[in-house]
């Protein structure tokens, strides 16, 4: 049996990720390493590499969306990378793999695949680009120049990280002593409910993300492969989720977990958007959540509340501001 460890999906509400993905580092046989123009920039990214290097593992570089195999550079470019698009170099993905298990090449499609893959790459490309409009945007916009004192907040999570997001609300409890209206939500049908029925400030979502189509998933999921295990999948789509945001006429969404692009992109024709860029632990991401609400709750903007939450605990918490148009996601609309 294969044991595959991946280190984004494994992250969720709760988890003390640093002690798995150190686990799982010290356990791996091989390092596959997905490559695009930001990851190949990302501090864990090269430590995880380090760790393959230190053990003489097998290093495999995959490049993707916006890096090909002539854009890398050493030490990635010293190992045998392949274009995650390409038919011919997923080909030699499942060989060197093959090769490490002792295996033959199973029968595969790779025309298919590569056209799955050239697909994703294809979304991914766009949502990146919401994102840089975003970013460009921050200089002229005044959406983050808002500020919300005494802001109506829903939280949003599942059963199965109820406590977890619980003691997320009590902080931001504390932090609007005078706050009358905040909302627990932990299905989507009460995400439903409570953003159509009511107008709210700020949406705070703690709950499972998935990182490649963007769905928030209340139903409960295997901590490791996060397949569902409920039996009954219940989930809000990224544009349903935005349509919803959009309706209750929020400020601002903030979530909770590690990058989930897919909705971030989703959220920014309609909202600003705060998120982590990199995994957090538990302890750093409810200083953050503490400090945010309470320079908040002092009559400081959303940028101006974000920049100095991460000037006292430099986490990975990054404000992004409402896009300045939707028509890059007319569908969306």
């Amino acid at each position: 049996l294969v044991k595959v460890y991946v280190a984004e999906a494994a992250i969720a509400p709760g988890n003390n990720w640093l002690e798995q993905l150190v686990g799982a580092l010290q356990e791996a046989d091989m390092y596959v390493v997905l490559c695009s123009q930001l990851s190949v920039d990302r501090r864990w990214i090269n430590i995880e590499v380090g760790a393959g290097l230190s053990r003489g593992k097998r290093i495999v570089p995959i490049c993707h969306t916006d890096l090909n195999t002539s854009q890398l550079q050493r030490p990635l470019a010293d190992y045998q990378a392949v274009d995650a698009s390409d038919i011919e170099g997923l080909r030699r993905l499942y060989q060197i793999i093959a090769e490490g298990l002792g295996s033959s090449v199973p029968g595969t499609n790779f025309a298919e695949l590569a056209a799955k893959v050239k697909e994703f790459e294809e979304r991914h490309r766009k949502d990146k680009a919401a994102m840089m409009e975003s970013v460009d945007a921050a200089s002229t916009t005044s959406t983050t120049d808002l500020m919300l004192p005494q802001p109506r907040v829903l939280c949003v999570s599942s059963k199965q990280f109820e406590e977890t997001v619980g003691k997320d609300l009590e902080l931001i409890r504390r932090s609007f002593p005078d706050m009358v209206h905040h909302e627990l939500s932990v299905t989507s049908a009460e995400v439903r409910r409570l953003l159509v029925d009511n107008q709210f400030d700020i949406v705070h979502v703690a709950a499972y993300i998935c990182p490649v189509y963007g769905d928030i998933v209340f139903s409960n999921v295997d901590p490791k492969t996060k397949n569902d295990v409920s039996g009954n999948r219940d989930m809000l789509g990224p544009e349903q989720f935005a349509q919803l945001v959009k309706t209750s006429q929020a400020k601002l969404v903030v979530l909770a977990n590690n990058e989930t692009t897919p909705l971030v992109a989703r959220l920014l024709p309609f909202t600003n958007v705060a998120f982590a860029l990199e995994p957090m632990d538990l302890k750093a991401l409810r200083d953050w959540i503490q400090e945010f609400y309470r320079l908040l709750a002092t009559g400081r903007t959303l940028s101006d509340a974000c920049r100095k939450a991460f000037a006292q605990y430099q986490t990975p918490m990054r404000l992004y501001p409402r896009l300045p148009s939707t028509r890059r996601f007319a569908d969306a609309a």
